[in-house]
């Protein structure tokens, strides 16, 4: 990986070790917020925020398929996440939890696209113009 490209990948790098971590606590409880799916909801939108950094991380550094690889890896990921998780005292794994991270992957990587010509991101690996 060139040296210029990490300044695209690291947030979704130290979201996934963010995730991890957090994942390898036992017995953590959400605030009760006096809805029903409070956990749903957060892993909607921890992994909404993820598909987000990666979909610009791919746009940055030029690859094809943008939102195809960000849900791709995000998903695997959320896979890997909830089977470590089952190895945790005091934690499960919840097939429900994949498929909140799985819908903030996919609508955060589509509404990143769908928004990123308000703010063109600058594509990494594009060749400067000298002008003489």
């Amino acid at each position: 990986m060139k040296f210029r490209h990490i300044n695209a990948h690291t947030p979704w790098i130290l979201m996934m070790i963010a995730i991890t971590f957090e994942s390898s606590i036992s017995n953590i409880s959400l605030p009760d917020l006096g809805i029903t799916f409070t956990d749903k909801l957060a892993h909607f939108g921890v992994f909404g925020l993820m598909g987000w950094v990666l979909t610009r991380g791919m746009i940055l550094t030029n690859k094809k398929y943008p939102i195809l690889i960000s849900i791709v890896i995000g998903f695997i990921f959320a896979i890997t996440d909830e089977w470590h998780q089952s190895f945790v005292p005091g934690r499960d794994a919840d097939v429900l939890d994949v498929i909140a991270d799985l819908i903030g992957l996919i609508v955060s990587a589509n509404l990143y696209k769908l928004f990123s010509h308000y703010f063109p991101p600058k594509v990494l690996n594009a060749k400067k113009e000298i002008s003489v």
